[in-house]
């Protein structure tokens, strides 16, 4: 397998982005990304900063509490739920160099960039 850029990013099988750059730190890769589809990589995103949102107030908050304060973060961010459910199960995977395909874990999104986990 070939880890340098250019790389494929898929969602569920389909084109998503294009590696444009990319960088390892054990455990964590990085890159930045160019969109297939601007407006689908910024729902990425806020779905992302969601996630990050509810990883931040879970043991912070009540029950009922982070319920309320998580569907106004869900709407602030404009995502519907079916935005949210899609992030959450999507498969992401990368296509390396030689062709290869290998599922990304852990993935993140933030402002055009990725993390994941190979």
């Amino acid at each position: 397998m070939i880890f340098e850029a250019p790389m494929l990013l898929r969602c569920d099988g389909k084109p998503f982005a294009t590696i444009v750059r990319y960088g390892y730190e054990t455990p964590w890769a990085t890159a930045q990304l160019r969109a297939d589809d601007p407006a689908e990589l910024d729902r990425a995103n806020r779905a992302a900063a969601l996630n990050r949102w509810s990883c931040e107030q879970a043991e912070k908050l009540t029950d009922d509490d982070y319920d309320a304060q998580y569907e106004r973060e869900r709407v602030r961010l404009g995502l519907s739920d079916a935005d949210v459910r899609h992030y959450e199960s999507a498969a992401w995977t990368i296509v390396t160099a030689d062709g290869t395909e290998r599922q990304a874990y852990s993935l993140d999104f933030a402002d055009g960039h990725i993390q994941w986990r190979w």
